[in-house]
């Protein structure tokens, strides 16, 4: 049994992107949140940095994350562009090669087989296919830590979709199989 931290992005006065029909990045992000949770419940031990529409700091969402001495923090968000045809799905690591990169590309994969007309955006100048920020969540948590857009919002087809509950549910179970995937392939240790 893992411990898992998942991290849905933004929330209360800050709510992240919002798409041209309105919907917003931190009421999306939670609601796949508790869809992963629930999937994930009675196999690991699951915390939820927010469980509800809350504002909580960058540092407070590392500081529980260590506090619950996650194996695994998963922050959620959706993307944002001025150009409204900008879609696909991205995976954020911390720089270098860390033991998140494997989770990142078997989350990559399970999202591919369950989304397979969705554009995986990924870099590969090092040799996987995770993008690489020093974002504060990324940084400050201590245990592997990916960070998930699961499309842009600022698409109005993929706004649409992303704020669907039954297209919510395909995205939770491509996340859980993605991180059980991690797990079992033991790439995760």
């Amino acid at each position: 049994m893992k411990r898992i931290c998942i991290d849905p992005g933004h929330g209360g006065k800050d709510p992240g992107a919002i798409g041209p029909g309105e919907k917003k990045e931190k009421i999306i992000v939670l609601a796949v949140a508790k869809k992963l949770e629930k999937l994930l419940q009675g196999i690991h031990k699951v915390l939820l940095t927010r469980r509800g529409d809350f504002f909580v700091g960058l540092n407070d969402r590392a500081i529980m994350a260590n506090a619950f001495n996650a194996d695994l923090f998963l922050s959620l968000h959706c993307n944002g562009s001025a150009s409204a045809r900008a879609s696909g799905f991205e995976v954020w690591t911390s720089r270098g090669k860390t033991r998140a990169d494997d989770v990142a590309t078997s989350i990559s994969k399970a999202w591919a087989e369950a989304f397979p007309d969705v554009v995986i955006r990924g870099d590969w100048s090092d040799g996987d296919i995770d993008k690489e920020s020093n974002f504060c969540v990324l940084r400050r948590t201590s245990m592997p830590a990916v960070l998930i857009e699961l499309d842009f919002i600022t698409n109005s087809k993929m706004e649409t979709l992303l704020s669907n509950a039954a297209y919510q549910d395909l995205m939770a179970v491509a996340l859980f199989r993605g991180i059980e995937a991690a797990f079992k392939e033991e790439r995760y240790d």
